[in-house]
């Protein structure tokens, strides 16, 4: 093989190389954004079973209370939106 041909090769070898190095980036990224929600959502179920733990005792003295509520955000992990910033070199 001429030294040109080779040159030619390797060149688009590392050019696919980039580009999947990009893609595996961009999907760390979005795993990490995922990651980042799945532990709010685990700390606030935590939280809130240490609150209902709480309260139980309560509740059984007094009949007059409110109920707790329910209204935190749940965030459905396999249909949400990701929005991908390349990092700047």
């Amino acid at each position: 093989m001429s030294e040109k041909r080779i040159l030619r090769k390797m060149k688009k070898l590392a050019s696919r190389i980039g580009d999947k190095i990009e893609s595996v980036r961009d999907e760390v990224e979005d795993l990490e954004i995922e990651f980042e929600i799945l532990q709010k959502q685990i700390k606030k179920l935590e939280t809130k079973s240490f609150y209902d733990k709480e309260t139980k005792g309560e509740k059984r003295q007094s009949d007059d209370e409110e109920d707790i509520d329910e209204d935190d955000e749940v965030v459905d992990l396999e249909n949400t939106s990701v929005v991908t910033v390349k990092p700047k070199f």
